[in-house]
């Protein structure tokens, strides 16, 4: 809020106030948009005062000259001393196991918890939708973040299966070719039993032929016989 109010009054002073700062009744009679003629009257009096802008050229000229940039916001270098003391000395409790305190109970042990609309450990003017991204965005991603992994997994097991079903269609085209020729050989040992058969058959035939025509013969060689004699 401090950053934003500044950076209001500074764009003001750059569009309203610097083009007639020779002229202080023109400045003043020149209103910006929405905004009350007491709070515009109180700027550009507030500008155009000598001590005003004598103190604002010194701090100028101070931050120049200032190469190593104080961030340490409203607390002393003690105080951010103290609290780092603090804090190695929790975490080295914790870490021995004397403590029982989680990383965000310590965080607020020491620095005291978050004001609403600022991040620990960032600075000022930072707000966790700048650093983290509004809740509904913040949720879109991690939808958008748990559909793609919910793609990649159906993927991963789209190709872990497809070796598996191949497989598998390979084995049952396997056992079509082992069954077919296991008919075929049945069918084969069946026609070969039915040959052998019919083998067996003609042969009592011909054995039962052979036999009748030898019962026929007897009686024609015993006459002949008698009639040689």
């Amino acid at each position: 809020m401090n950053r934003s109010y500044k950076n209001y009054r500074s764009s003001l002073n750059k569009k309203w106030f610097k083009p007639y700062e020779e002229d202080l009744e023109e400045a003043l009679e020149i209103l910006p948009p929405n905004m009350a003629d007491d709070d515009s009257n109180y700027l550009v009096n507030l500008w155009s005062n000598k001590d005003w802008k004598t103190m604002c050229d010194k701090n100028k000229y101070s931050c120049s000259k200032n190469f190593i940039i104080h961030i340490t916001g409203s607390k002393s270098f003690q105080q951010r001393s103290e609290e780092e003391m603090k804090f190695k000395r929790l975490t080295t409790e914790v870490a021995e196991g004397s403590l029982q305190m989680s990383g965000d109970e310590l965080f607020v042990e020491v620095f005291r918890p978050e004001h609403h609309g600022h991040v620990h450990g960032y600075g000022d003017g930072i707000s966790p939708i700048e650093l983290w991204g509004s809740s509904s965005s913040t949720i879109r991603d991690l939808q958008m973040q748990l559909k793609e992994s919910e793609e990649r997994c159906k993927e991963n097991d789209a190709n872990l299966l497809r070796p598996l079903k191949e497989s598998e269609e390979r084995s049952k085209e396997n056992d079509a070719n082992l069954l077919r020729k296991l008919k075929e050989s049945e069918e084969h040992h069946k026609e070969s039993d039915a040959y052998v058969q019919l083998l067996k058959a003609q042969v009592n035939r011909v054995e039962s032929l052979l036999a009748q025509v030898l019962k026929n013969m007897a009686p024609f060689e015993l006459a002949q016989s008698d009639y040689s004699s």
